[in-house]
């Protein structure tokens, strides 16, 4: 065969012959109007010359191989698909003539518009050249099929229709295998999808063709790890043993060029934008005492008469009656590590810990100066006694600019509020929109627009309104306001909250734990340390390679912006006991349950009794003692 021709249906240009080149996915025949993918097709030589300046005008004609040189004329024995229903001619008198078509012209068979057809002149009926050949020139291997995916029987070949597929579950008009006893239907490219691919573009291992999720596999429900969407449990699909990772068979197959990401100007190109996670809880803490303070001096520069206290060497020592803490004087101390600490291998938690009761962060060594009350364990960073401006006016946060936002707070330590923003719970600061009914906790308040996040490094992220679609990270819902959004992908997107979970995190019994990101190699199911419940490794988690530790996320860092430890006096069987505020999560043990009210929980906030474990959740507290 000529690797070029000059062909009737496009007689400005000679084409020539490309069997292995990489054409767009949406590439079609100009005759028979399906795929080119995979298939030897003829190009326009005059596009290949414009390749070099234009993409855009690259290949824009194709013509099948097998198509250039279909036959001029037809007559019914020539035919695979039952040529009476087409053609009237049942004495075989008349042929049929390739021809091109005028107008707005209809396939007496499939009753598409066609742009070619084999016309009968004497019969006025044609019929497209999909009819006429619905496949290729038959053999027994390709019109019968016996296949893995259906052992019990014989899949045939049979015409273009539109079906739902058994295999990928997609809804396309395609050549189908069928099998008449079990009526089940697969698309042709389906079925002839190849068992393993080797090298695939998307994934560090070879993926191998199955027909249904193993059973080892169905605790949690699984997710294509390149579309994201859901993959159903007896669908075909490609999957790496070594990492539990699945991809549906249409993403696995899909041409390189549609699996890459569109390139754009990147975050690596902007170092003013915040790289996200941070560090470690440390760190996190440090980012929002940096926000705090960055954000005085902006909004100091356009509102000079907002009365705004600074902090600095001439900090009051003592602040006699802090409106967020009246019934006692604060002092000012600075955050000391103790060495020694370090030293004790019996103690739980190795280092000295203090929470700020306005952004429920740590107090540390790189803001170490905090005010605190010896009576009460209540400590304020510095910034936060002396620094949150106590009205931020209309139109300065970005989040509700119609209202002004009041600082306040809840005048009992057990007592929360919902964050408009990231959605979680805090009894720590917050801003409020009367008007509104709104609450904003003051670390979401002092949030960057624009980030950039390590795990999609290539484009920024900015800060827009949610509609309660699943994280990208975390898989979980976001159930917040607000979500940070790639600039550039359309469909990944971030939990505020989870755009907060540090990179590491320390156990008692794991010097540092590291957030990890699926896919993972590990060949087996991961179980959190804490609850002792399986671990969905779709999902990220935290995980210690030197001990082979892991942890849910959510059981390792979870209600960070609420501020444990505090005590009330409660009166138990006509004695008083001191309990502590503590936070409970067991998704696979017993339920906990409340031994005022007998409710049972999976996880909530309680108040513990020191020594017996006794507890008493906080929505009896608070109806005994109010909020």
């Amino acid at each position: 065969m000529s690797s070029s021709i000059k062909h009737f249906s496009h007689p400005e240009h000679e084409l020539i012959l490309k069997e292995n080149d990489v054409i767009e996915d949406t590439a079609t025949c100009y005759v028979c109007n399906r795929t080119v993918i995979g298939f030897p097709t003829y190009t326009c030589t005059s596009h290949h010359a414009a390749a070099a300046d234009d993409d855009d005008t690259f290949k824009k004609f194709y013509l099948h191989q097998t198509c250039a040189e279909l036959p001029p004329r037809l007559f019914h024995h020539d035919m695979y698909n039952r040529p009476h229903l087409f053609h009237r001619d049942m004495h075989n008198r008349h042929p049929l003539t390739l021809e091109q078509c005028s107008g707005r012209t209809y396939c007496n068979g499939c009753h598409l518009q066609i742009k070619f057809a084999y016309r009968c002149a004497p019969c006025n009926c044609g019929i497209c050249v999909a009819c006429a050949f619905p496949f290729p020139p038959p053999d027994d291997e390709q019109r019968e099929l016996h296949h893995e995916g259906h052992r019990e029987h014989t899949l045939v070949l049979q015409r273009q229709a539109l079906f739902k597929c058994d295999a990928c579950w997609v809804e396309a008009k395609d050549f189908s295998y069928v099998c008449k006893t079990c009526d089940f239907w697969i698309h042709k490219k389906c079925a002839l999808s190849p068992s393993i691919i080797a090298e695939p573009a998307y994934h560090h291992h070879p993926v191998t063709l199955i027909f249904s999720i193993p059973d080892e596999h169905r605790y949690f429900g699984r997710w294509c790890n390149i579309c994201s969407d859901y993959v159903p449990v007896i669908s075909w699909m490609y999957y790496c043993h070594k990492c539990t990772y699945f991809v549906h068979i249409k993403c696995a197959t899909a041409p390189v060029s549609a699996l890459k990401e569109p390139e754009a100007a990147g975050s690596d190109n902007d170092p003013d934008l915040i790289e996200f996670p941070p560090h470690s809880m440390e760190a996190l803490s440090d980012f929002f005492t940096t926000q705090f303070s960055k954000f005085q001096v902006d909004f100091r520069g356009e509102h000079k008469d907002t009365a705004i206290t600074s902090t600095g060497p001439n900090d009051p020592h003592i602040i006699e009656e802090h409106w967020s803490h009246p019934d006692h004087p604060l002092e000012l101390f600075q955050f000391i590590i103790n060495e020694h600490d370090s030293d004790d291998e019996d103690d739980d938690d190795n280092t000295t810990v203090l929470i700020c009761d306005g952004c429920t962060q740590h107090i540390t060594v790189t803001h170490p100066s905090y005010y605190g009350c010896t009576q009460c364990n209540f400590f304020l960073h510095s910034v936060c006694a002396i620094k949150l401006p106590k009205v931020l006016p209309i139109g300065i946060s970005s989040f509700h600019t119609q209202h002004p936002l009041a600082l306040t707070r809840k005048p009992r330590f057990y007592t929360t509020v919902d964050c408009a923003i990231c959605g979680w719970e805090t009894n720590g600061f917050y801003y409020n929109c009367e008007a509104c009914d709104m609450k904003i906790d003051i670390c979401c308040a002092f949030l960057p627009s624009r980030i950039k996040y390590k795990s999609h490094k290539h484009h920024p992220f900015i800060l827009r309104p949610s509609w309660g679609e699943a994280c990208s990270v975390s898989r979980e819902e976001i159930t917040g306001g607000m979500e940070y959004g790639c600039e550039i992908c359309s469909n990944f997107r971030m939990n505020v909250s989870s755009v907060l979970v540090p990179s590491t995190m320390k156990h008692k019994y794991d010097a540092s734990i590291t957030l990890r990101y699926p896919p993972f190699f590990y060949e087996g199911a991961f179980y959190c340390e804490l609850c002792e419940d399986r671990v969905n490794n779709q999902r990220w988690l935290y995980h210690c390679d030197k001990s082979d530790h892991s942890f849910h996320s959510d059981c390792l860092f979870s209600w960070q912006k609420i501020k444990l430890g505090g005590t009330v006096r409660i009166d138990i069987n006509d004695k008083m006991h001191t309990l502590a505020f503590v936070f409970k999560m067991n998704v696979s043990a017993a339920l906990y349950i409340c031994g005022n009210c007998g409710d049972g929980y999976t996880h909530s906030l309680f108040f513990e009794r020191d020594g017996c474990g006794y507890l008493i959740c906080v929505n009896c507290v608070r109806d005994r003692y109010g909020d």
